[in-house]
């Protein structure tokens, strides 16, 4: 783990790409006046590819707000078997549901470098208390956050959906933002997301490479350029 730099937002410096409500809104409700007053001890900090940021079932010390880089929740079915059931990209928090749970309740993995910011879960619960506009913010991350794993679940399970049509709906939920780019997961990621084989995802993705729906990006190799309309064709069953 790289330890970057203490946090700095709170000191009214506008050049610091820490999670200060200007890079992404888990502050927000909380005026400037009042940020620049907040003592948390907050860490800038770097993590390498397959770090885990914590295990279920452990004691929920920290959250992460992700500023680069992506995060796989990994939880495991009645079996014992594992899936991933949700990816964290940039602007989403780790570890959120520590705060009213006290534990964490999947394991948290990196997946390609990756910079968060660390914050305790105590000081941020003295935020709640303190400040009315914080806590509303935070519901709003709980219900994107539901919303999200609802829509995975939809999109992952359907019955009725072949693995090439559900892969499509995968990759369109790998996408960076608005753009073009796909997140590349390995085969064995791809598979436990979708309840496939790695054989199934490695063949499925080998078609997609054929008819040109994904491109391999020889500068940056953590994603695929992606044929955004034709995927989502795919995606609706055409």
């Amino acid at each position: 783990m790289e330890k970057l730099r203490t946090c700095t937002a709170w000191r009214n410096n506008v050049n610091c790409l820490a999670c200060d409500g200007r890079e992404n809104s888990f502050f927000a409700g909380i005026s400037p006046n009042a940020v620049a007053t907040l003592h948390l001890d907050v860490d800038n900090t770097g993590f390498p590819s397959d770090s885990i940021l914590y295990q279920s079932g452990t004691r929920a010390e920290s959250l992460w707000i992700l500023r680069t880089g992506v995060v796989k929740l990994i939880a495991s079915s009645w079996d014992g078997e594992p899936r991933i059931i949700r990816i964290l990209k940039p602007g989403d928090v780790a570890g959120i549901e520590g705060l009213l749970a006290g534990q964490y309740a999947h394991t948290a993995i990196t997946v390609g470098t990756v910079h968060a910011c660390r914050a305790p879960i105590k000081a941020i619960r003295q935020v709640c208390l303190e400040h009315a506009g914080f806590q509303w913010s935070l519901m709003q991350k709980w219900q994107s956050a539901l919303s999200e794993t609802e829509q995975w679940l939809v999109d992952m399970t359907s019955t009725g959906a072949s693995a090439r049509v559900r892969m499509a709906r995968l990759l369109l939920l790998l996408r960076d933002r608005e753009s073009n780019r796909i997140h590349n997961f390995s085969r064995e990621d791809l598979g436990l997301m979708l309840g496939t084989t790695i054989e199934t995802a490695s063949r499925i993705i080998a078609s997609f490479l054929r008819e040109r729906l994904l491109v391999r990006r020889e500068a940056d190799q953590r994603f695929y350029d992606a044929d955004i309309v034709r995927l989502e064709m795919i995606a609706q069953g055409h």
